[in-house]
């Protein structure tokens, strides 16, 4: 009985192994020659055993229960990170709908930056995206915090002011 078992268990998971092999494109070529060829090796030991052994005594390999889950496992994982990496590509590129966020952006404005309003006349641009927001003199550090860049001890708005 265990003979039946093991024979047909040999020639399912070659059989399996050689399909997700085929299939699953989403793996690398070389999971997927793997896949074939250990799928091939299981079906054919299987199909030799049952159709062509006739001897008393044959070799039980113990990875014929584990591997073949291995691999199919990898090849599934392999498949839902591809579709995930597409559905990535997909959002990214996907046209926004009016009033979500700014034209050009994949995200709000960052907090303190200005909302999408136009610079006034001759006035360099300000806010742009990952620039972090600008702080004014009328807002001066406090004690223990690190002072703005280009900021010299003495002048108005300092810490000790």
């Amino acid at each position: 009985m265990f003979f039946l078992i093991y024979t047909l268990l040999l020639l399912l998971g070659g059989i399996a192994m050689v399909a997700v092999g085929v299939a699953v494109k989403e793996q690398g070529t070389g999971s997927r020659i793997l896949n074939v060829v250990v799928g091939l090796a299981f079906f054919g030991y299987g199909f030799y055993l049952l159709f062509l052994f006739d001897g008393d005594s044959y070799r039980i390999f113990f990875y014929v229960f584990v591997l073949p889950i291995l691999l199919i496992v990898r090849a599934v994982k392999a498949r839902k990170e591809a579709r995930e990496q597409a559905a990535a590509q997909q959002f990214a590129g996907a046209p926004q709908q009016p009033g979500m966020y700014p034209a050009g952006q994949g995200q709000p404005a960052p907090y303190g930056a200005p909302q999408g309003q136009p610079a006034p006349y001759g006035a360099p641009p300000q806010g742009y995206p990952g620039q972090a927001p600008q702080q004014h003199a009328a807002y001066p550090p406090h004690a223990g915090q690190p002072a703005p860049q280009g900021w010299q001890p003495g002048q108005p708005g300092g810490p000790n002011a």
